[in-house]
């Protein structure tokens, strides 16, 4: 049952129905490379972070995300997804079409250590 103390966040359904829309027309061959930034820019900060570490210094394991909610909504969203990494579960990397979000979104690279991934 749903009661004021429970209601979703009005911005947080905002911004993740405005995402949402525009990664579906991003799967149209017309709207792949329009659509991108308008992705990037209704994610908020957090994720923006989150994105890019994965991008930069993926696969990341669990325990080592900047944010594991979200990583969990990037997940929802297709922009992540979970893997392997030799050999050991328990990690996740960006998807494909979240590199073209963070290129037509123009991200800063996110600083990458260097050695093996975080």
């Amino acid at each position: 049952m749903t009661t004021p103390t429970n209601w979703p966040n009005p911005e947080r359904i905002k911004w993740a129905d405005q995402a949402k829309e525009a990664l579906s027309k991003m799967e149209t061959d017309e709207g792949y490379f329009s659509y991108g930034s308008v992705v990037w820019d209704a994610l908020p900060a957090a994720h923006r972070e989150q994105l890019k570490q994965l991008l930069y210094q993926g696969p990341v394991y669990d325990g080592n995300v900047i944010s594991k909610s979200a990583r969990d909504d990037l997940l929802k969203l297709g922009l992540a997804v979970r893997c392997c990494f030799m050999g050991e579960d328990g990690f996740t990397a960006a998807s494909y079409i979240a590199y073209s979000v963070a290129q037509q979104g123009k991200a800063e690279p996110f600083p990458v250590r260097k050695g093996s991934p975080a």
